[in-house]
């Protein structure tokens, strides 16, 4: 009985999530209220508030739930890879085709954004995204020096840039899609990495 109601709590969790994520992404952090994600579901009010206490917990939730979803989808990208060079073009890869593959997912990350004066929980969990993808980076880059594939580097410093490089390209792609062109460039930045980090 009581691993049906986890099962339960886990599948509402996960739904109430999902709505969010599709509310924030059409509405805004601001400009949304629990009636919303609850019309969004299809459930009531009430059984949002029993899921989640508040919507600052409700949207911790969604930002912990895109965060994990990315992982998974890039750890199966990288399970048949090898070459550090092959995973660092691929998690490259993976973080450009959010933007047509996952289209809301940076507005939604834009909006969070905004809450980092605001909110102090938002605060660390933006914080703590943002270090997951320079571990994840620097895990290559670190895998790359030791195979002796890779130059010797400052580690925390490339894993930082080249998020900043990439995170950069997709964020001007976002505000003006007529500002360049988004396929050249993409190549054109995995270029560069690769001629700055390879032997």
């Amino acid at each position: 009985m009581k691993k049906k109601n986890n099962d339960i709590t886990a599948l509402r969790r996960t739904q109430l999530t999902k709505a969010t994520y599709r509310v924030v992404s059409r509405k805004g952090y601001y400009n949304f209220t629990i009636r919303d994600i609850a019309n969004e579901a299809g459930l009531s009010t009430g059984l949002v508030h029993y899921y989640f206490k508040d919507k600052d917990e409700l949207l911790l939730t969604l930002l912990k739930e895109m965060n994990s979803n990315l992982r998974n989808f890039l750890t199966k990208e990288l399970e048949y890879k090898d070459d550090p060079a092959d995973k660092l073009l691929t998690f490259i890869d993976q973080a450009f085709s959010l933007v047509e593959r996952e289209k809301d997912y940076f507005y939604v990350i834009i909006d969070f954004w905004t809450q980092v004066n605001h909110n102090p929980r938002i605060s660390k969990a933006n914080a703590r995204l943002y270090q997951s993808y320079r571990d994840e980076c620097a895990a290559m880059l670190t895998e790359g020096v030791k195979k002796g594939i890779f130059v010797d580097m400052d580690i925390h410093y490339t894993a930082t840039m080249i998020i900043s490089i990439v995170q950069g390209l997709i964020i001007q792609f976002i505000l003006d899609k007529e500002a360049f062109n988004y396929q050249v460039y993409t190549m054109k930045v995995k270029e560069q990495v690769l001629a700055m980090v390879k032997k």
